[in-house]
């Protein structure tokens, strides 16, 4: 068996036989995986074409996981030598726990490592702090780490914990020119540093910043160079699910004030598809569709479907990821401006990508909230919530850069505190601050409101309705 990207053809002939899209009970062993691509090869005249599988969602994947995550039955291959993640959980429910194979998993991260230095990202004599989240069973940080490092780069793992002052005097000290973290994250340690006397701001030597999760705003990038200068400014496009997807950097493709960031990546690893929005229209039923054999050709929008070649054991196939994107062939004048071969660029491609579905889903703070879970934390019975509110950003400040939330909401009076099981106030902001993750790093940018009556909402101009949902980022 080949260390991968590993022929579609070879997904698809384990993707048969897989629980995440056959009725088998467990995926093949490590054992037994080869005997599947064997019988696969004997019948080369029923092989599948990617177009038959179903689209995979997340609420689908996260039930096979949870089932097959904790069965001990030796016949299971998903528990067999694995690396374990949660995903972010930023909707409400528990994180899913998922595992991938760990040989898979490293040769992925060595190839986007790759494509990070084809891209001109990080190169040798780069040296990195970042800022990223990790614990909890949340491995963000080494995953990051790993990239950059593959990439040439070498890494300081500060965290999300360490104190801002320690992470400048840190940067002075070992003369580290990268600044690495979510993007909310990064335009926190610069408000901290503009804060600093000029004479430690000149002490600093950042020549670039990396960023992961939700894309910057122009605001945002804006103030990270009206403050650090005249950055390089980079992204990862990735998830815990899937892994690298794409790399961005300002050097190669100039960010515009539109709506969307621009991603090369390399079909030979991620092979990505672009499916009509359609698809997320219930029937009379309610129900969503998953056969889908339209795609949509170059330059058009639609929801995003991944099919990662570096997972055989465990694929993850047609995967809709939640973003809406378009596929566009990679520029001429980025091509001849790329490090790598020839023979590695003329496979390159980008990926536009203008963000979540918000039909379904918001950011804050590099984690995604679905809207139905949220909907769902918030009905609980005990928390006597009987009307909420979400916003985003700084109403009437477009352009400011911090990435705010507040909620807003209105319970039952207080004397009925304790009827029927209701949490004291007390506990239900514990419990709130819980649903949307907030922790002491980010807190600063959390507020929670009670109000006692609906003119403590923003309402609709029309209809004087409460707007459950406020972005006033854009």
């Amino acid at each position: 068996m080949s260390s991968g990207p590993y022929p579609l053809t070879d997904i698809l002939a384990v993707a048969r036989v897989h629980p995440f899209y056959s009725q088998e009970e467990y995926p093949p062993t490590a054992e037994t995986l080869n005997q599947v691509l064997l019988k696969s090869k004997e019948e080369a005249g029923s092989s599948l074409e990617l177009k038959s599988i179903p689209l995979l969602r997340k609420e689908t994947l996260s039930k096979h996981v949870a089932r097959l995550i904790v069965d001990q039955d030796p016949r299971n291959g998903y528990r067999q030598q694995n690396y374990c993640t949660v995903t972010g959980g930023g909707s409400g429910a528990a994180p899913m726990m998922f595992a991938m194979d760990s040989l898979e998993s490293r040769l992925q991260r060595a190839a986007t490592g790759t494509l990070t230095r084809n891209c001109g990202l990080l190169e040798p004599g780069d040296w990195v702090l970042t800022v990223h989240v990790s614990g909890n069973l949340y491995r963000v940080i080494e995953f990051v780490t790993e990239i950059m490092e593959k990439a040439g780069a070498a890494v300081f793992c500060a965290g999300a914990d360490m104190a801002y002052q320690d992470v400048i005097n840190t940067m002075i000290l070992y003369k580290i020119n990268v600044l690495a973290g979510d993007a909310a994250q990064l335009v926190q340690v610069a408000r901290f540093i503009s804060s600093l006397p000029k004479e430690q701001q000149q002490l600093l030597g950042i020549t670039k910043v990396f960023y992961t999760s939700d894309m910057l705003t122009p605001a945002q990038r804006s103030f990270l160079r009206a403050v650090l200068g005249d950055i390089i400014i980079c992204a990862l496009l990735a998830s815990s699910e899937l892994g690298g997807i794409g790399v961005a950097s300002s050097t190669l493709m100039a960010p515009t004030d539109e709506n969307y960031a621009e991603y090369i990546y390399d079909p030979r690893v991620t092979h990505l598809e672009v499916i009509p929005m359609s698809i997320e229209e219930p029937d009379e039923r309610g129900l969503y569709r998953s056969e889908c054999t339209e795609n949509l050709p170059d330059g058009e929008v639609g929801l995003l479907a991944v099919t990662n070649l570096y997972r055989l054991r465990n694929p993850l196939i047609r995967y809709l990821c939640g973003d809406v994107a378009s596929i566009h062939p990679l520029p001429t004048s980025v091509r001849t401006r790329l490090a790598a071969a020839e023979e590695d660029v003329q496979h390159y491609r980008v990926v536009r990508i203008y963000g979540r579905d918000r039909r379904i889903s918001f950011t804050w703070w590099g984690e995604y909230f679905h809207f139905n879970l949220v909907q769902k934390e918030l009905r609980t019975a005990k928390w006597g919530v009987l009307q909420w509110q979400i916003l985003l950003g700084s109403k009437g400040e477009p352009d400011n850069p911090d990435d705010k939330m507040e909620v807003r909401i209105m319970r039952s009076p207080e004397e009925h505190v304790g009827i029927n099981g209701l949490l004291p106030t007390k506990e239900l902001t514990i419990q709130i601050r819980k649903l949307f993750k907030v922790y002491d790093f980010n807190e600063e940018l959390f507020s929670l409101t009670y109000v006692s009556t609906l003119d403590g909402f923003e309402r609709s101009n029309t209809g004087r309705k409460v707007v459950n949902f406020v972005d006033w980022r854009q």
